[in-house]
């Protein structure tokens, strides 16, 4: 659960920062350019721990598919965006995306997890 909370953190700590980036008007504002920046570090240092738990390709396309759906939705909330018919098109693609992605799956035998090593370590 407390991965599932990282990963919802990550992705509202994300929307704010891109938020305040639309605003800074290609860092004009630096103060809110540099805070949006400290917002993404912040997204992404939460990501990194809800991965411990969620796998990749689920948290990744959680992430990246929620994240951009709402984002779009501040975009024409906050900024007067148009929602045009292809861009609501979009949108139900990525909710019935991350849908899918989240249906349990039975599989036969799981692979066992890969364990990286540097390049530099000797056997």
């Amino acid at each position: 659960m407390r991965a599932w909370m990282q990963l919802v953190l990550a992705i509202g700590v994300e929307i704010v920062g891109t938020s305040l980036l639309k605003v800074s008007a290609g860092f004009s504002h630096l103060w809110l350019g540099m805070a949006g920046m400290l917002l993404y570090g912040l997204a992404i240092f939460s990501f990194s721990l809800a991965l411990r738990k969620i796998p990749l390709s689920v948290g990744y396309a959680i992430w990246a598919g929620v994240g951009t759906a709402i984002t779009g939705l501040v975009g024409i909330w906050a900024f007067g965006e148009v929602l045009t018919g292809p861009k609501t098109v979009g949108f139900m693609a990525i909710i019935i995306g991350v849908i899918l992605l989240n249906m349990p799956v039975k599989a036969s035998s799981p692979r066992p997890a890969r364990r990286w090593r540097s390049r530099t370590t000797r056997e």
